[in-house]
């Protein structure tokens, strides 16, 4: 079923860049720049099943996202933009990382008014060079999301997303088991809702659906155990968090709520908490996340 999926999402992608290269000439463009700094703390941030095993610590991430918007008609737009993002964490630094990436995504209304639906597919690329080697590499996305506001103060979307990422091959510990942890493929379904409660404060929740690969790691004292419960994937030496890391295929879900306040027209205050639940063959993974950003959008 994914493959067939894989498949549409393609298509949906190709009809619209078809349509650009047909589009002699845009009929107005608008620059876009939307600087983040965020402040994020985990409880699990090792994603370990093992509860005597989870690490907690803090990250301060750096975002910069800008392009273009590009009309190709009364009801369609072209977005073209590239992303900058810098994190640096306050006790694992081997997780520090820089990302670069690039965006098309095209954005088409059907029809007039704020209340008239839209759909959205997109395509992402990019490359993280990350301080623990093993896991740098590049990354992609595929996807196709469509909203549509309710009412004046609510608003609701949904998405669909394949993603891939490649990392670096380590140490093979546990032949014939690959040593390829940080090479993962997964889908995510999301809907997510926007309501604003005041002129400058708006509530956003969201609930997430994964599918597919995920990382997690363990103390040496558990990797018997990992590998007698679990079909792994792949498994190496850790050198963020001792032991071992390793790739399992599973699904799990996560449910987020934010709190944005506006301090001015182009910048807000936010604070938020995500929390997310997974489950391989046997052993399950939580993970609790509590963030604070400050957004400015140009």
């Amino acid at each position: 079923m994914y493959n067939k999926l894989k498949a549409s999402l393609m298509v949906l992608l190709g009809c619209p860049l078809i349509c650009i290269s047909m589009q002699s000439q845009a009929e107005w463009v608008e620059w876009i720049l939307d600087p983040t700094i965020e402040l994020r703390g985990e409880n699990n941030v090792n994603l370990s099943s093992f509860s005597a095993d989870e690490e907690s610590d803090e990250a301060l991430r750096l975002v910069l996202d800008g392009g273009r918007y590009f009309q190709m008609s009364d009801s369609s737009r072209l977005r073209l933009s590239a992303e900058f993002e810098a994190e640096t964490y306050n006790e694992f630094d081997l997780l520090n990382s820089v990302a670069i990436s690039g965006k098309l995504a095209v954005i088409h209304k059907f029809g007039l008014g704020p209340k008239v639906p839209w759909i959205s597919p997109y395509l992402t690329y990019g490359y993280m060079d990350v301080k623990d080697d093993i896991r740098s590499g590049n990354f992609g996305d595929i996807g196709i999301a469509a909203g549509k506001r309710l009412t004046d103060r609510f608003d609701m979307s949904g998405s669909l997303e394949y993603s891939k990422s490649n990392g670096k091959r380590g140490i093979q510990i546990v032949p014939p088991i690959s040593s390829d942890v940080f090479d993962q493929n997964r889908w995510t379904a999301a809907i997510e809702g926007n309501f604003l409660l005041t002129n400058r404060l708006i509530l956003l929740g969201a609930v997430k659906h994964y599918d597919g690969d995920f990382i997690s790691a363990c103390t040496t004292g558990n990797v018997g155990t990992v590998l007698e419960l679990e079909d792994v994937q792949a498994i190496t030496a850790d050198a963020v968090f001792g032991g071992c890391v390793y790739r399992l295929d599973g699904d799990g879900n996560s449910a987020s709520l934010d709190l944005g306040y506006a301090t001015g027209r182009h910048s807000s205050l936010n604070i938020g908490a995500e929390y997310l639940a997974g489950k391989a063959d046997v052993l399950e993974y939580h993970n609790t996340i509590f963030r604070a950003s400050f957004m400015y959008s140009y």
